[in-house]
């Protein structure tokens, strides 16, 4: 079930308080902050979003429509709020590799496939995605990757 996008103006800012709280625990396992600095506007924004640890990196995706990730692109130092601990890192935003934004964004699902509506993208009997699904989001997606500093 996806969650109309005008609630999320009520929704984000209950979530970063609980995040930030010790109530964290409920929900750090596969929500984080992120905080980072507007490029054009120097402002601080921080956004929660749902993260899946790879490696040694974090991933999150969000939709291109979206404008924050923007912030991101060609590399940007971010905070990340994850199981109650705040770190510095690295963050980059990925838009123009489908195939790679496909292929992550899949493992993403993978472990998350109650988000999969929040892509357009239909699952199969056995929960899979549907791969003509999978790879038309790919193109409107963008693939944040997060790095320890």
């Amino acid at each position: 079930m996806r969650i109309p996008d005008s609630l999320f103006t009520i929704i984000n800012p209950a979530v970063r308080f609980l995040l930030q709280s010790p109530l964290h625990r409920f929900w750090s396992k596969s929500l984080m902050l992120i905080t980072f600095t507007g490029r054009k506007t120097g402002k601080v924004y921080t956004t929660p979003v749902r993260y899946l640890r790879a490696g040694g990196s974090v991933w999150a995706f969000t939709s291109v429509e979206n404008s924050w990730w923007k912030n991101l692109r060609g590399g940007a130092s971010v905070r990340v709020r994850i199981e109650g601990k705040e770190r510095a890192c690295r963050a980059d935003a990925v838009v123009d590799d489908p195939e790679a934004i496909r292929s992550a964004l899949a493992e993403f699902l993978a472990q998350f496939p109650q988000d999969a509506p929040y892509y357009d993208i239909g699952l199969s009997s056995d929960g899979h995605p549907l791969e003509a699904d999978l790879e038309r989001a790919a193109r409107r997606t963008a693939w944040v990757r997060v790095y320890p500093q």
